[in-house]
């Protein structure tokens, strides 16, 4: 069984509207390497407790529980019908922070 996953979406585009009354903690840092300035955006969502935006790579990367998100707890032992259940609930979850353009949530 597996409880944790990590999730990464790229070429997303984000609903800024959405992420400023979450206040999110933007993380800013000079790539020495090709000498730019790259900024992500972490979040902390009651059901989604870890989300990142990687504003130079568009990436949006998830890290979540997925028996704590469906259940509010890591001790129930999930069943396959979970893991559809968990994805349909993420899709939805996500959508607040994702420019509804974005084709793959639709």
């Amino acid at each position: 069984m597996f409880d944790t996953i990590v999730m990464k979406a790229s070429y997303v585009s984000i609903a800024f509207e959405n992420w400023n009354s979450l206040k999110p903690i933007i993380k800013t840092y000079l790539d020495e390497e090709m000498g730019l300035r790259r900024r992500s955006f972490v979040l902390h969502d009651e059901k989604i407790p870890y989300i990142t935006y990687q504003e130079w790579s568009q990436s949006l990367i998830v890290q979540v529980s997925i028996p704590k998100f469906l259940y509010g707890n890591n001790v129930k032992l999930l069943q396959d019908k979970d893991i559809i259940v968990f994805f349909h609930r993420m899709r939805l979850g996500i959508r607040l922070y994702v420019d509804p353009a974005t084709s793959w949530l639709n």
